[in-house]
Parts: C-alpha cells; structure tokens; sequence
C-alpha cells in the first residue's frame, strides 16, 4: 500500500507540474521586473523549477517555472545555495508552526521575491502569509499567480520598499515604513511569527540590518515565540564585492548572535558555517551537522570568508 500511495503521488506530482509547464508556455507576452533586487526572485524560482523537476526533490515548487520567467530561467540563482536555503526555511517553518509552546501562525518574507511556500506547503494550513517586497516584484507575480489555490489560511502582499529609507535610522523610535504597511495589512504582533528573510540580508548594509533587526523585535510579541531564519556573509566576505545581476552584496556580519540578542531581544541564536549543511539526495532531507566545528562565533569569523545560515529565536 505504501509503494502504490508513493506511485501515486510521485504520478500526481509530474502531471501537475506537466500542466503548470503548458500553462504557462501557452501565457501571453509577460511584464518584467524594473530592479536588479527584484530579478534576483526570479533567478531564485529558477532553481526551484529546477529542483522541482528531479525524482530525489527535497521540495517541489509547480508554480516556479511561471514565476521565473524566460529571463530567470536563462539565470537560475544556483543549486548550490537555492535547495539547502529553501529545505532549510521550509523546516525552520515547520518546526515553529508544530511547536507546542507559542506555535507559530503568521509567516512574514521580508524580500519575498517569486517565493510560493503559502502555494506548496499544505502541512501549515492555518497559516497567514504577509510578503514583503518591492512593487515591481508583485507588479510581475499577482498576475502569474491568479487562480493558483492557497494552501494556507491567507496571503497578503505588502508593496513596500525596507532599504536605504534615511527618513528612519536607529537614533529614531519612528516604526520604519515597511513595519507600518505590515501592520496596516492586518499583521498582529501579539501572535507568534515566522520570519524568513532569504536572500536579503546581504543586500542590505549592517546599519540597515540593525534597523531591521530591531524593527522585527518591535513587532514581536512580549511571550515570545517568533522566530528568524535568513542566510548571510560574514564580515570580510563583504571585500570580494559579490554582484548578483547588477545586486551588490554590501552587508555582513562576525556577530549576528549579538546583533539579535541587543537589538530585537531574541536571545537564542545559533549561526551554521554554510559548509556544515549537506543535501541526502537518498533521503532527500537536509543532514545538519551539530559538531562544535559547525556554528559560528565571532573569533572564527573573524578574517574569513564564510557563508551563513542563522536562526534565532525569542
């Protein structure tokens, strides 16, 4: 029974994303995103499309093609870093969703870019969904996406843009424009959050990063619960002047550990050397090494060139 059940979902599987495929070959003449930032979303369904398409997928993703687009494809961001960091969000969501303490049920992606977990992740069902990004990203993705069902409770876009706005800064106490349209599209901070900020964080500079780090911490609830997953560099690794489709990196950090813990007050934090993270295609899960060796502190950062997964928690 189980083989057959396994057949038949693996079957399931390949005629959706068979019919995604002729859906969206057969759309008509497309917009296209206006900022570097934005395409990058693209480049990142690419690879999801990618991964999507193989028998050991650690995650199927049937929107991912459309919402790449024939530019994206031609530029998928890279396998390297795309499987682990969504399998990794995916589980990070599960696991604080389940939780049996102060579980978590709104889920905001700050940069949310072509993102489509509240279209395939079926095991959150009571989840509400807030994606934040440029105007341009949803200018593109709400029409691609029209007809798609949720799987989750609700989904809200929120067009805003939470970069280089001097209007705020840390000597300021003003809630940054980006956590004001938030909470104006109904997000409630007394309920425990997911946050997942993929793909983001070296986008933006450290003072950026306070400011937001600090914004999330305003927006969480006082008992606790919410939690952050996101990727990041290091300090240093900033000097190899990384440029993704005309997106510089132009921020990291040695102590994201102490960054969360006096700006948000989020004080469990563990930051993984990207390297410690290995795919199991046999078990198509994520092996995540818990050697001492495997998290990061700000001595063995120091001066190094090393990418990171973080989470924290309240």
């Amino acid at each position: 029974k189980k083989k057959l059940l396994c057949c038949q979902m693996r079957v399931s599987r390949s005629l959706r994303l068979l019919s995604v495929l002729q859906a969206a070959r057969s759309l008509s003449p497309e917009m296209e995103v206006q900022t570097a930032h934005s395409f990058t979303g693209r480049m990142c369904a690419a690879s999801r499309w990618e991964e999507s398409q193989r028998p050991d997928s650690l995650f199927t993703d049937a929107v991912a093609y459309k919402l790449a687009g024939p530019a994206g494809l031609k530029s998928p961001m890279g396998a390297w870093v795309m499987v682990p960091r969504t399998r990794f969000g995916d589980d990070f969501l599960r696991k604080h969703y389940h939780k049996k303490i102060n579980p978590a049920r709104q889920v905001v992606l700050l940069g949310a870019g072509m993102d489509a977990r509240a279209f395939r992740m079926c095991d959150v069902p009571e989840a509400v969904f807030f994606e934040i990004d440029q105007q341009t990203t949803f200018d593109v993705k709400e029409p691609l996406l029209k007809g798609e069902e949720l799987q989750v409770k609700d989904r809200l876009v929120v067009a805003t843009d939470f970069s280089n706005d001097h209007r705020y800064g840390l000597k300021s106490r003003q809630m940054p424009q980006w956590g004001q349209d938030l909470l104006a599209q109904g997000f409630d901070p007394t309920v425990p959050t997911v946050w997942l900020l993929e793909g983001l964080m070296m986008y933006l500079t450290v003072e950026d990063q306070k400011l937001l780090i600090r914004t999330i911490g305003d927006l969480s609830p006082p008992s606790g619960g919410s939690a952050v997953f996101f990727d990041a560099i290091s300090a240093t690794y900033v000097r190899n002047n990384i440029n993704v489709a005309g997106a510089p990196f132009v921020g990291g950090s040695d102590d994201y550990a102490g960054l969360w813990r006096d700006y948000a007050k989020f004080n469990t934090t563990a930051v993984h050397d990207f390297n410690s993270i290995e795919v199991d295609r046999n078990y198509r899960c994520l092996r995540v090494a818990q050697e001492a060796w495997a998290f990061c502190t700000p001595a063995s950062l120091r001066g190094q060139n090393v990418v990171l997964f973080v989470e924290s928690e309240q």
